[in-house]
């Protein structure tokens, strides 16, 4: 019996029966997959175009070799304003034209409200995305949103800081001005106002009196290196081990551990200036400490809060101001009759005096058109910072999955001929005289600080030092390039990073024109 049961069990009839079992079940299985994609054909648009994909790799190997925003650019220009890019696991789509940032920013605003929280350099240097830049959409963003509105950088603070950077800006003018008498008079411009905007935020963040500035600022410098890294698991998130494998996942922790050590230092110093009531109150620092020790807070700021914020505005504040001076100066020694212009404008408007002050800025509209053209060029975040589609939805006609990582090219925004015209490549402060357009969010064409709830909650500060800079370093000085090099040979491209700063440093020639005696 057994074996008859056995034989029953194996017999011909049993393994024809399952097959035909299993092939009818695949049949009925491809019959459902067809008439769900036919439906979802019918329901869902079509994912955005973009080019061909490789293996494993995606689309990553198409981001290598120059500035992601400039590849990215010509794609569009290839595949249309909004392409879908395969990085490794990840979904990236790019949107390049007014149109499809519209849509985005008004249409689907709460769908991509939200930033990537799995970002390796978010996670190990802004404490798992604890200040605003980075922390998800919901009630602890509003909450640091406000801190920053109406505590730290509302109109009033920044007012506040005006004495800061004019020194900053009187002791670069000086040390511009001895240099010029030197032997060797040719300067790194470049260089100089990067110390100089590190000095004002500095200042502004722990006081005049922090020792460990110097240590503060090279970690903040080491950090920023740290973040233009390639992160594999930025790419593979299921891959995140390998990391760990090249060495960056180490060297985040390092930079972390030492900044993390310093912070402690500053606070633990900033507290007890504070319990002795000897503390600036404007320093930002100790405006995040009082909050940290206000009760019944929904959302309570910690020690790591603290940290988060101020990392934050050195990373996004100090090498974007000082990319837009660079740039300015850039474009204004590239083209000398614009260069004229704006100088005439500020020292006619001086009308003899040698002591420029602050109060002066309004005075100079073209300077503010200047600036405005830079801005559209070389906007300092020329990507912004990646949003995340939090739920499927549909843009210009393309389907936008969950989970897909967002970025808006604020670079080939504004460069878009049909809003700026034949000679978008040029620079032409005039473009922006009598023009509504500005950069507060509203013109979607130029949004070199973001647009939407995301937007930069720091213009007015990072604004104020270029403002004030600039407007020193042509009032004092002429500039011309140092000898044997011409217009034509000043390298004016990027460098792959963060702020997309100059590729080569800014050497000039300096001649001092305004004296500079009542000014230091």
């Amino acid at each position: 019996m057994a074996m008859e049961a056995n034989y029953s069990l194996f017999s011909p009839f049993f393994f024809v029966t399952l097959f035909l079992g299993f092939f009818i079940t695949i049949l009925i299985m491809r019959s459902r997959s067809r008439v769900h994609k036919q439906r979802a054909q019918v329901v869902l648009a079509p994912l955005p175009p973009g080019p061909p994909r490789l293996p494993l790799i995606g689309n990553i190997h198409q981001l290598v070799g120059d500035n992601p925003h400039r590849i990215l650019l010509q794609l569009a220009r290839t595949h249309g304003p909004l392409i879908c890019l395969r990085l490794g696991q990840v979904y990236q789509v790019v949107a390049s034209s007014v149109e499809a940032v519209e849509e985005i920013i008004k249409r689907h605003d709460l769908k991509f409200a939200d930033r990537p929280r799995d970002l390796t350099f978010s996670r190990i240097l802004f404490y798992d995305g604890d200040g605003v830049s980075m922390v998800p959409y919901g009630g602890i963003w509003k909450q640091r949103r406000k801190i920053y509105a109406m505590e730290m950088l509302n109109s009033r603070r920044v007012k506040s800081y005006a004495a800061i950077r004019l020194d900053a800006v009187r002791k670069l003018t000086g040390e511009i001005a001895r240099k010029a008498f030197a032997q060797t008079p040719v300067i790194n411009l470049s260089e100089m106002v990067m110390s100089m905007i590190n000095a004002n935020v500095i200042r502004v963040a722990f006081g005049d009196k922090c020792k460990q500035q110097a240590e503060f600022l090279h970690l903040v410098k080491e950090a920023i290196s740290c973040v233009s890294s390639f992160a594999v698991a930025d790419m593979y998130p299921s891959l995140k081990f390998l990391d760990t494998l090249t060495g960056l996942k180490s060297k985040l922790e390092a930079v972390h551990a030492k900044l993390d050590k310093v912070f402690d230092e500053i606070i633990a110093q900033r507290q007890v200036a504070l319990a002795a009531e000897a503390a600036e109150e404007d320093l930002i620092i100790d405006v995040l400490l009082k909050l940290k020790d206000e009760e019944n807070q929904e959302f309570p700021i910690t020690t790591n809060s603290v940290k988060a914020i101020i990392m934050e505005i050195f990373l996004a504040g100090t090498e974007s101001s000082s990319t837009v001076i660079e740039w300015a100066m850039s474009e204004l020694i590239k083209n000398p009759k614009t260069m004229e212009k704006v100088q005439k404008e500020i020292r006619e408007a001086m009308q003899g005096k040698t002591k420029l002050e602050e109060s002066d800025i309004p005075k100079f509209s073209y300077l503010n058109l200047v600036i405005k053209e830079t801005l559209r060029l070389h906007p300092p975040a020329p990507l912004l910072v990646p949003r995340v589609c939090t739920e499927t939805c549909e843009v210009i006609g393309y389907r936008v999955p969950a989970g897909a990582r967002v970025l808006i090219n604020a670079f080939a925004l504004g460069r878009d001929e049909q809003y700026w015209g034949s000679d978008a490549e040029s620079f032409k402060p005039e473009r922006f005289e009598g023009s509504p357009v500005d950069f507060k969010g509203f013109n979607f064409e130029f949004i070199p600080f973001g647009t939407g709830r995301r937007i930069c909650p720091g213009i007015t500060f990072g604004l104020a030092s270029v403002e004030l800079g600039l407007a020193h370093l042509l009032f004092h000085f002429d500039w011309k390039l140092p000898q044997g090099m011409k217009i034509e040979d000043l390298d004016m491209m990027e460098i792959t990073g963060m702020s997309a700063s100059k590729r080569s440093p800014l050497l000039v020639l300096p001649k001092p024109i305004i004296p500079l005696s009542e000014s230091i």
